[in-house]
């Protein structure tokens, strides 16, 4: 997998991409019945390639993976006693890294969080901070397995869900 930032020419394929992810998300039973696409929203997807935010994994000529990093993140991120305090242009946040499940278990997921940390770094950034729902278990494991510390849980409600759920918040600081 070769991971690279998004071009603007890419953002059909891209939104192909999330779109898929979020019919492979729909049959997750940590999730509620109802809407569970729409995230990355397309506005999000042209912004962060704009900023050279997104990035994509590549592998048989096609779009496999994907990630954003910016330093956005829900009001209840303000309410949280972070490991270390900082300005929100010194944290990363890190949203919506998937990988395709025709190319699961080859750890591309772990790839693309090495890769995320190296961007984070070489933007002087001091922490990366993520949410990740109550239930899914694979992924909090895996950003464990990176020094990410669990922080605490707190409700978010995001459009592509429509209610609030729980989450766990986790920080990785990088100093």
């Amino acid at each position: 997998m070769i991971i690279r930032v998004a071009h603007k020419n890419e953002i059909e394929d891209i939104m192909f991409f999330y779109d898929e992810m979020c019919k492979v998300l729909d049959t997750a039973n940590f999730l509620p019945e109802g809407n569970k696409g729409g995230f990355p929203s397309r506005k999000l997807v042209q912004e962060s390639i704009e900023n050279e935010e997104l990035f994509i994994g590549i592998e048989d000529s096609r779009i496999m993976a994907g990630y954003i990093i910016n330093n956005q993140s829900d009001p209840s991120y303000d309410s949280v006693e972070w490991q270390i305090t900082a300005k929100k242009e010194n944290i990363s946040i890190l949203h919506a890294l998937r990988v395709l499940p025709a190319y699961s278990g080859r750890g591309y997921s772990k790839k693309l969080v090495e890769h995320a940390i190296n961007i984070a770094k070489k933007r002087n950034q001091i922490a990366i901070r993520l949410d990740c729902i109550e239930g899914n278990d694979v992924p909090q494991k895996m950003y464990q397995s990176f020094g990410f510390k669990y922080i605490k849980t707190v409700g978010i409600k995001y459009d592509d869900i429509g209610k609030e759920m729980k989450f766990l918040l986790f920080e990785l600081i990088l100093l």
